[in-house]
Formats: C-alpha cells, sequence, structure tokens
C-alpha cells in the first residue's frame, strides 16, 4: 500500500500477459481461493456495474462499493454473502464473488472509473471469474417471476445452490481476463489525471468527510443540491443586504431597511396595479364613456346660462 494524504490506495499492479491464470491468480491475492466450495445459508445478491471497469478494479485489488443504500442491504445482509456480477448491455454473467469483511466506510479507492461517485468499501474473495449465459440460468425463477439478469442492481436472489452449480459446469471458454489489457490502459489514464490534480484530492477530501458521517444515507446529488442552494441564499443575503436600499453597499439600520422595503412592495403593487387594468378596463376601455359625455355638455351648457346672465345684469348696474 502507498501513503496518501487521504486514504491507503493499493498500488498499481499490472501484467504483459493475463493467458496465464496461474500467474494472474498470483498477483492478485483476491483470486488465491478461486472455485472455493460454497457456504451453507448463503445470500446472494445481483450486482449489476454500469461498465467493465469497475468490475476490472474488483477483480484486481478484491474490493467492491455501492450506493449509500445498497451497500447497507449488503451490510446487514446475513453471512455468508455473495456477488453475482453482471455489466449491463451484455449477455452473460462475469463471475461470483464473496463479501470478507464488514463495511469499512474509512477505507475509499479513488480510482474507480466515475469520479467523486464510490466511497467506502468491502473486502471480496472471487469464487468464479467466467463468461456465465443469461440462458444457462434463465430456468431458475425467482418468487417475482423474473429472471435474474431482468433484476435490478442489489435485488437478493434465491436458489443459490443451482447458481454455484451453473458455474461450475460452465466450461472456461472465455472470461473477462481477456479484456485486462485495454482496461489496464484506462485504469493508468485515471491514475494519471487524478494524481497529477491537486484539486481532486481537495474535492475528494470534502466528500468523504460529509460521508464518513452518514455512511449509509450519503447521496452525491443531495450534497451537491444543498450546497449549491446554501451557496445562492449565501448570495441572496448578501443581495438584500447591500442593495435593496437607496444607499448601495451602506448598511442601514432594520427600521430603516424594513420601511424602505414595505413602500418598496406598495409601489411594485401600484405599478402591477397600473400595469394591469384589470377584468372590466380591459373589456371597455375601446367604449365610449357615454357617462363622461353628458356630465361635460351638462357643465357646458350651465356655464353658458351664467355667461347670458352676466351679460344681462351688467347694463342695470351702470
Amino acid at each position: 500500500m502507498q501513503a496518501n494524504p487521504i486514504c491507503a490506495q493499493p498500488l498499481a499492479q499490472y501484467l504483459e500477459n493475463y493467458d496465464n491464470f496461474e500467474e494472474v491468480s498470483e498477483t492478485f491475492k483476491c483470486l488465491q481461493k478461486i472455485h472455493q466450495p460454497l457456504e451453507p445459508e448463503a445470500t446472494f445478491f445481483l450486482i449489476r456495474a454500469p461498465t467493465k471497469d469497475n468490475v476490472h478494479r474488483a477483480i484486481k485489488y478484491g474490493i467492491w462499493t455501492s450506493s449509500s443504500r445498497n451497500n447497507k442491504k449488503l451490510n446487514d445482509a446475513s453471512r455468508p454473502v455473495y456477488l453475482l456480477f453482471n455489466v449491463t448491455q451484455t449477455s452473460h454473467f462475469i463471475g461470483l464473488a464473496k463479501i470478507i469483511s464488514e463495511f469499512r466506510d474509512k477505507m475509499h479507492f479513488k480510482y474507480w472509473a466515475e469520479e467523486n461517485k464510490w466511497f467506502g468499501s468491502f473486502l471480496i474473495e472471487w469464487v468464479f471469474i467466467r463468461d456465465l449465459p443469461y440462458n444457462e440460468l434463465s430456468m431458475i425463477t425467482q418468487s417475482s417471476g423474473k429472471c435474474i439478469h431482468e433484476m435490478i442492481d442489489c435485488t437478493q436472489i434465491e436458489n443459490a445452490e443451482q447458481i454455484y452449480s451453473a458455474f461450475q459446469r460452465q466450461p472456461q471458454k472465455s472470461c473477462m481476463l481477456k479484456s485486462f489489457k485495454e482496461l489496464d490502459n484506462s485504469e493508468r489514464r485515471k491514475r494519471n489525471e487524478r494524481d497529477t490534480n491537486p484539486n481532486f484530492d481537495i474535492q475528494f477530501q470534502e466528500y468523504i468527510s460529509v460521508f464518513e458521517q452518514m455512511p449509509f444515507s450519503f447521496s452525491v446529488t443531495s450534497y451537491q443540491r444543498r450546497k449549491q442552494q446554501e451557496l445562492q441564499n449565501q448570495y441572496f443575503q448578501q443581495y438584500q443586504y447591500y442593495y435593496s436600499s437607496p444607499w448601495y453597499g451602506v448598511a442601514q439600520p432594520t427600521f430603516w431597511n424594513s420601511e424602505f422595503q414595505s413602500q418598496t412592495q406598495q409601489y411594485q403593487l401600484q405599478k402591477v396595479s397600473k400595469n394591469n387594468a384589470g377584468f372590466y378596463q380591459t373589456q371597455n376601455q375601446n367604449r365610449p364613456q357615454t357617462q363622461n359625455i353628458q356630465l361635460t355638455k351638462h357643465l357646458q351648457k350651465k356655464q353658458q346660462v351664467q355667461n347670458k346672465n352676466n351679460t344681462l345684469e351688467s347694463p342695470k348696474k351702470q
């Protein structure tokens, strides 16, 4: 293990050739008990990995992790727990592994395919690494009525003995080790990118510090959303403090701030009421205002009568 300011990381291990399985099993310790017998009363879970990269790391370094909810499910399950691995968008299972530790909430692997998504880990040992087509397990029905390959990630599956026997019967024609050279190159790139990027360690440290406080309820998406909301609230408070008064940038007493805010609200309401004429005015704004016209004519007639009286009275005064 190499020293790391965050947590110890397994040393990178690469082979020139993965055709010799004895050499492979000697290099990777989690393969040294391959083909071990099935323990009684075993609990099986289906693992659906999005890509081969993470399964590649699991085979080489003997670790696995999932979402916080799935990790809690695996940690609470009755032992022994076996994981039936499958990669999405394939037509076969990849292998079978056994969990040999409790969930370790302070042991984090930095080089999963996805950045800052998976935290903590289980230790695992591999029982089988060989391709098992879906049709070999299609006859093993579950109580839900679905086939095993139709279930979602981290679903507990039944008939453990039949699944184990199917792997035993399957000949070692093909397995995931044949694509390890390409996957090793992908791992090298990930290690180089993250080891040379100081910002990655800073962000990774931030995530694991929160994760370790709530290992079975942590969600990266929820944390990012909450962090973004706190940042928006902070900017909004600063905006209110500095720019909601006539004197920008000058802190005002609470009384005057409240008075100004109430006046601003009243002004906005008046502005809206002027812009929105209302139903009646909108419907009648183009109609002739008969009442106003009649009132104007009446006032004009009254003024004419008054002027006429004034002209008649003026000679008498002379």
